[in-house]
């Protein structure tokens, strides 16, 4: 195992051990968290392609001291949309109908949070968990938005884009037809995991 592949299962076992000790309730089981992805969000929402794109719906106020400024380059309006994860500026992607869709509201708490807010799977939950220091609040250690059922999603980790050879990605597919796909280390393993916990 190379030096980056051990770097990034140390960052998923602190994720896995964070969640656990402060997220989870009673009884509950966690199937993954992703780390925080510090990149941009690309969406097409009916038909209009927003690159990066911006929140539509009301997002929390953070605590910008703490969080800082982006550090990395606007994404390249040049790259197809098929190929989106040629672009390294772009973390996720989220393809819906309509603005009211929940893809797009998962997708809003991504472009907000400057790559610190993450999805985290449960057996009874799906939701966007943000660091609460972020915010500017006490107490929590984490901070949910945008919580749903499980049984409201399909999640998969199909291959994406035309590169050779293509990355896998996380998929969620909404029951109301909207769509998120987002980049994470070691995908196909992290959407076993929720499968055999939900």
């Amino acid at each position: 195992m190379d030096l980056l592949a051990k770097q990034l299962r140390k960052n998923d076992e602190l994720v896995t051990g964070e969640l656990t000790r402060h997220w989870l309730r009673k009884g509950e089981r966690l199937g993954f968290g992703t780390p925080p992805l510090r990149e941009y969000v690309r969406s097409n929402i009916g038909g209009q392609v927003r690159l990066p794109h911006q929140p539509v719906h009301p997002v929390p106020a953070f605590d910008l001291e703490k969080l800082g400024k982006p550090r990395w380059p606007l994404p390249s309006p040049e790259v197809l949309e098929e190929d989106w994860t040629d672009d390294p500026t772009v973390g996720h992607f989220v393809y819906a109908h309509h603005p009211d869709q929940l893809a797009v509201h998962f997708a809003d708490h991504f472009a907000n949070s400057h790559g610190e807010a993450r999805l985290v799977v449960s057996d009874r939950r799906v939701a966007v968990v943000y660091p609460s220091k972020f915010l500017g609040t006490t107490g929590e250690l984490f901070t949910t938005f945008c919580e749903t059922d499980p049984r409201q999603v399909r999640l998969s980790a199909p291959f994406a884009g035309r590169s050779a050879p293509p990355p896998r990605v996380v998929r969620v597919d909404f029951a109301d037809g909207s769509a998120l796909l987002l980049r994470a280390p070691f995908a196909g393993e992290l959407v076993a995991r929720a499968t055999v916990t939900g």
